[in-house]
């Protein structure tokens, strides 16, 4: 486990496209903290909790590209077979993998919360009073990112393709979740991405849940397809 830890802390530390992905994450929550701070109309509404919404879905979908990144580079180069040979065990694969990408999905959104208070700081806007409730929006983006990190090693262990598994992601974040909503008069709170956004205990519940069956069906998959 120490060396398959190892291999993948080298791999992230080494992809640039690791830390494009992340620096954007957090660029395009500043600029919305910026935006929400700049603004003189809100009333009562919070600059800060106001800069969360489309922008953070947007940086679950890169922290899940970083994810998907982790299985991607072995599909694209055929490299798989080797990793398999020198690391064995497809759990251990997994594990390390998840275990990474779960710390940089943590690093990530640590970086989305602070730069969302620097840009609304920036913009002239006020942080909340209210620490509570600043505390529950910045542990929603936490788990958010983690959790969209896993959902993306889950993809990417799964599909070949690395556009593809991205690319499914971002349809049910910004497609699905809205159709299911609107259409099927399912509750936001309900649904994984949306309900983790809002710090609701279902849909944070129902997306760690299947991020674990995803995870589980791509270490059963690497030990049947690639072993």
């Amino acid at each position: 486990m120490r060396n398959a830890l190892a291999y993948e802390l080298v791999r992230v530390r080494t992809l640039r496209s690791t830390w494009v992905l992340l620096l954007s994450a957090g660029s395009l929550q500043f600029a919305s903290g910026l935006y929400w701070g700049l603004k003189r109309d809100l009333g009562d509404l919070d600059a800060f909790a106001s800069a969360f919404g489309l922008v953070d879905r947007l940086g679950a979908l890169l922290v899940a590209a970083v994810g998907v990144a982790a299985f991607g580079l072995d599909h694209e180069h055929g490299t798989l077979a080797t990793t398999r040979l020198v690391l064995r065990s497809p759990v251990r694969i997994v594990a390390a993998r998840a275990l990474v990408t779960a710390g940089l999905g943590l690093l990530a959104g640590v970086l989305m919360v602070v730069l969302t208070a620097a840009g609304v700081v920036t913009g002239g806007g006020a942080l909340p009073a209210d620490a509570g409730a600043a505390g529950r929006v910045a542990s929603a983006v936490l788990l958010l990112t983690v959790l969209s990190g896993l959902a993306g090693v889950a993809l990417g262990g799964l599909l070949r393709h690395t556009a593809l598994a991205v690319g499914i992601f971002a349809v049910w974040v910004f497609v699905a979740e809205t159709t299911l909503a609107a259409l099927a008069d399912v509750p936001v709170t309900a649904l994984p991405i949306s309900g983790t956004a809002l710090s609701a205990v279902p849909g944070t519940l129902g997306y760690a849940a299947l991020v674990l069956v995803a995870l589980g069906a791509t270490t059963f998959t690497l030990a049947r397809r690639d072993g």
